[in-house]
């Protein structure tokens, strides 16, 4: 979504938005069936994600700050710190 390079879909993760209840959540196991995004998972990826809205602009919603933070917090500890070990 971010870095204009090609990768493979098992590499990325993807953001799943349901419109109906107008949520956003990472779907990690790519199972859901919903409208999606996916991105590269890297902290220099997610802060432009972050810096531009980039959930907003996708998904054509207002995406909150509160769901920014609790989408990097996933992140955070489900696949930042699994690159780290």
């Amino acid at each position: 979504m971010v870095s204009n390079q090609i990768y493979s879909t098992s590499e990325l993760i993807r953001f799943n938005y349901d419109k109906n209840s107008k949520e956003i959540s990472l779907d990690l196991n790519n199972l859901k069936k919903n409208r999606g995004a996916y991105f590269y998972p890297s902290k220099e990826n997610w802060e432009k994600i972050c810096a531009t809205k980039a959930l907003n602009r996708v998904f054509r919603t207002n995406v909150s700050r509160e769901t920014y933070k609790s989408i990097q917090e996933q992140l955070e500890e489900l696949v930042w710190t699994k690159t780290k070990e």
